[in-house]
């Protein structure tokens, strides 16, 4: 059975922080909230501990409408300023060389994934996409590595940047490859991997 690689995909293979804080930014701005930084965006979404719809709007859930809108401004912001790791399209190529599975499994909404992959021009690479639903839960919860698992094999490797990323593998139990080339951020205990040439020697 062919080995499944999952890729997280902001800070993992798309280069998205300007996308992601210049929408957050911009739903603040309709709520007349003041800007916040950009470092202090990306530490909240990255951090288990940390309610992000409390922190980014002061409420625990913002309503269809505010999510439509978001939708729209990410998928835009996404057209404008996102761009894939060069060190994420050499391990992809790597696993296209090895015939291994590829998945993506991220925290951003579900309805915006095959948009965004497909703009990036690397959404033909993947066998299996998910995103956040009302279906599934985001991680650290271990669903969506699950139902990747479910569908191409048990053997699978997760690849991400984030404690987030690092606790659903661990929910998940599957092997967990965290990658620094995005937010230069290591984590105790885990595999730390800051090019390409670590994280295939390390899928090997």
């Amino acid at each position: 059975m062919s080995k499944v690689i999952i890729f997280d995909m902001d800070g993992t293979l798309i280069n998205s922080t300007q996308a992601i804080c210049e929408t957050i930014n911009y739903m603040r701005l309709g709520l007349n909230l003041t800007p916040l930084s950009y470092s202090y965006i990306i530490e909240v979404i990255n951090n288990p501990a940390k309610n992000y719809m409390i922190e980014f709007y002061g409420v625990d859930k913002i309503s269809n409408n505010m999510m439509k809108i978001f939708e729209d401004e990410y998928q835009k912001n996404y057209f404008l300023h996102a761009k894939v790791y060069d060190e994420a399209m050499a391990v992809m190529e790597y696993c296209e060389d090895k015939n291994y599975a590829m998945a993506v499994a991220s925290n951003a909404p579900n309805s915006s994934l095959e948009i965004i992959l497909k703009n990036a021009k690397i959404l033909d690479k993947f066998k299996m996409i998910i995103g956040a639903s009302n279906k599934v839960p985001c991680k650290p919860a271990p669903n969506m590595l699950n139902l990747i698992m479910d569908s191409l094999g048990k053997r699978a490797i997760f690849i991400g940047d984030s404690y987030k990323d690092s606790m659903a593998a661990k929910n998940a139990n599957i092997k967990y490859i965290n990658v620094t080339w995005g937010r230069d951020i290591q984590i105790l205990g885990e595999i730390n991997c800051k090019n390409a040439n670590e994280v295939i020697k390390n899928i090997g």
